[in-house]
Formats: C-alpha cells, structure tokens, sequence
C-alpha cells in the first residue's frame, strides 16, 4: 500500500469506520491536470453511505492527510485532489505498463467488450462513433491483454487476439450501418452476460438507445453495474457542435460512406477508428481532409512521436523503464505537464482497456503527443540536443519523452 493509499485508509477508519469504500475510490491520476494531479471520490462514497455532505468530510479527511502527504490540497464538490505531488508519492503511485497489465492477463480469461449499434433512432455518424469507440477499446485490450471477445449487435461477441480481427468485425459493423441505415429494431434487450463474470464486461450505446431498453433490460444494466459486472458507456454528442459551420452535409450517409470506400488495409481502418473515437472536431470527416494523415488520426501523431524520439534514444529494455521514472518523477517545472501525462499514461491505458474510458484516454494521449512534438520543437531544446549529450533538466525532458511513447507503444505499433 503506497503513503497516499495508507494515509487515506487510516483517516477514514478513525473518521467513519462503519462505511468501506470501493477500490475504485482511492487516489488516481486526474485527466485535466489544469484541475489537479491526483483524486480520490473517497468523500463522496462515505457522504452516500452516511447521507452526510460530501464537500464537508472531504474538508475533515483532507485535514488529516495534509501533514502527511505535502504538496497542494483542495477541495472540489467532494473531490480531493493534491497538486505539487512530491517526487517520492508520484513514485508510489505511478506503475509502469508491465506491472499493470501482466497479472490481469494471466489471472482471467479475455473481458468481453460488446456495442448495442442502435438503429435509425440514432443517425449513422452516431453509430460510427460507437462502432470506433468499442473497436478502439478492443484495440487496447488486444495490444495490452492480447485479447478480448468484442461483438457489435445483432452479431454475438466473438474472441480476437489481433488487430486484423478487430477491423474485420469493424468493416462488418460499418457496412451493416450503411446496408441498413433506416432499420428499425423494436425489441432493444441488454446482452445477457451482464453477470457472474470474473471480469466486468463493457457495453457501449447510445442515449436514445437505451432509453428504448426494457424495463428488465435496464434493471439488469444497473444490477450489474452495481455489482460490479459490467460498464455501461454512452459518449456524448458534443463533439458534433465544436465547429461554427453546417455539418449536415458532412455528416450525412452518403458523405460518410465516400471517406469509409477509400479505406484500404489494416492502416487505414485503425486510423480511421482513432480518429472517431478521439477529440478530433467532427468537421475533419470531410473528405476533403479526413483522409491525410496529419488530419485524420492521433494514431499517426503518436506514430510519428515514436519515429522522432527512436531518433533521439537507444533501444530500451525493462530494466531502462525503471531508470525512466526515477529520472521523470523530479519534473523540472517547465515541463511538469508533460512528464505527469508520461507518469500517468499506462494507469489511464489500464482504465480504457478494463473500464471503457476510451475518450477519457485519448484525450490524454493527443496531449501528450502534442506537448512532445512542441517540446522536440522548441529552440532550446534542439539547440541542447546539438551542444551534445543531454544532461540536467534535458535528460529528465528526454526521460519523459521515452516513458511516454514507451507506455503506449503496444497501441500505435503495426503489428
């Protein structure tokens, strides 16, 4: 148990020792490190339990916490949240992808991953978003855990151990959409492994979707969620307004259809499937630019981010990993962002791949390559890099750089 852990454990059994907390409650790194860099819902949990005010015991605990753990604490609606981590928590909290991912993978068989594709009531570029987001959490799963059983209803889940196997159940689901874009599926029930499984299951949907679910098929969804079984996941449709102009065209059937017949190999499909799970503004299916490479798909920035840095380092091996995070967990405060996304990068993998948050990931992960890219930019970082070999705050900068890249490696390479 790390510092924060044991601290956070201990102020809550003196305080509320009749409440017990979910594993999910204790300190995980935060996604917007403009709000902070590690929470804990802990508050929230023990103020549901006890019907108490939330903002009130996260005040309490927090007092406690602080003259053990330093740094910046706050609270927010519940939240506790530490900021100016010193080096050694960081070091506790932060795991490499090794340490993650290895246990899980022996211990269970593969988790099931499964998207409800709605019918007309949801138009097809809210379909495609859903297909791209359980295809791109499958993608992890198969990169990290070497496998999952993914399925796109009406088809049953299937196992993959492969990135050529997720896309050929993606092609299918895509051209499924486009053979049947009115269908109108009257009876909408929820997959039935939604229990007694070892590993929760994800589901993805839509809003109007499930709002069609019936009254047994939504009671088993939160029966299961609060048995910790399964993940419901419903991305928002904001995305589609992030730019002032008429998407409508762009957006239609047709339209789509032109970007997805130019798809050609195994490439270009997982390009495509990042790129509409990402944070990327809808207006770039155009297909006038959805198509070119620095347009269409954080995959080709993190691939390129790779090429750069392998230019800069030797090869890596286990043991350089570790070396990695004793040099990033000093963070010179220049580049402080950076090297937390770098920090945190294999915990956040580990939440998409097991938890669904394959949004929440992304976003992270096109900050990281669009840090990196300005750092690798910046004068006076080429200017040290031609002086001659790296040393001081431009070895941890290089540091950071090689852990991040390496933590998500698995995702962008071919194989």
């Amino acid at each position: 148990m790390t510092t924060l852990s044991l601290a956070l454990a201990e102020a809550l059994k003196r305080r509320y020792p009749s409440v017990a907390i979910s594993p999910g409650a204790g300190f995980v790194p935060m996604l917007d490190l403009d709000k902070g860099e590690i929470s804990s819902t802990a508050a929230i949990e023990v103020a549901r339990a006890l019907r108490g005010d939330a903002l009130r015991i996260a005040h309490e605990v927090v007092s406690d916490l602080a003259p053990q753990v330093p740094g910046t604490w706050n609270v927010v609606s519940g939240y506790m949240i530490l900021s100016d981590t010193p080096p050694h928590i960081l070091r506790e909290e932060s795991r490499l992808r090794g340490e993650i991912f290895t246990s899980g993978k022996k211990a269970h068989g593969p988790r099931t991953i499964v998207c409800l594709v709605p019918d007309a009531t949801s138009p097809v570029y809210a379909r495609l978003r859903l297909i791209a987001c359980c295809a791109s959490q499958a993608l992890l799963a198969v990169a990290f855990e070497g496998g999952c059983r993914l399925g796109f209803a009406p088809d049953s889940p299937r196992i993959v151990s492969t990135q050529d196997e997720v896309i050929a159940l993606v092609v299918d689901a895509v051209e499924r959409c486009f053979r049947s874009e009115g269908e109108v599926r009257l009876a909408c029930d929820a997959p039935q492994e939604t229990q007694h499984r070892e590993m929760p299951m994800t589901v993805w949907t839509s809003h109007h979707y499930h709002d069609r679910l019936s009254r047994e098929a939504k009671r088993a969804f939160v029966e299961s969620r609060n048995a910790g079984t399964s993940f419901l996941r419903i991305p928002p449709d904001g995305w589609l307004l992030s730019r002032d102009r008429v998407l409508s065209e762009l957006l239609s059937s047709a339209s789509l259809e032109k970007v997805v017949r130019r798809l050609s190999g195994r490439e270009s499909w997982l390009r495509w499937a990042h790129h509409m799970a990402s944070s990327i503004p809808s207006g770039d299916l155009d297909p006038a630019v959805s198509l070119y490479d620095e347009c269409a798909s954080p995959r080709w920035t993190l691939q390129v981010l790779s090429q750069r840095i392998a230019q800069l380092v030797k090869p890596l091996t286990p043991d350089d990993e570790r070396e990695l995070l004793e040099r990033v967990v000093s963070l010179p405060a220049r580049d402080r962002g950076l090297s937390l996304r770098a920090l945190f990068l294999p915990a956040l993998t580990a939440r998409a791949v097991r938890e669904g948050e394959v949004l929440a990931w992304s976003t992270v992960a096109e900050q990281f390559a669009a840090r990196a890219h300005a750092t690798l930019n910046a004068p006076h970082y080429r200017a040290a890099l031609i002086s001659g070999d790296p040393f001081g705050e431009l070895l941890q900068i290089n540091a950071g750089l090689v852990l991040g890249i390496v933590g998500i490696l698995p995702a962008i390479t071919e194989g």
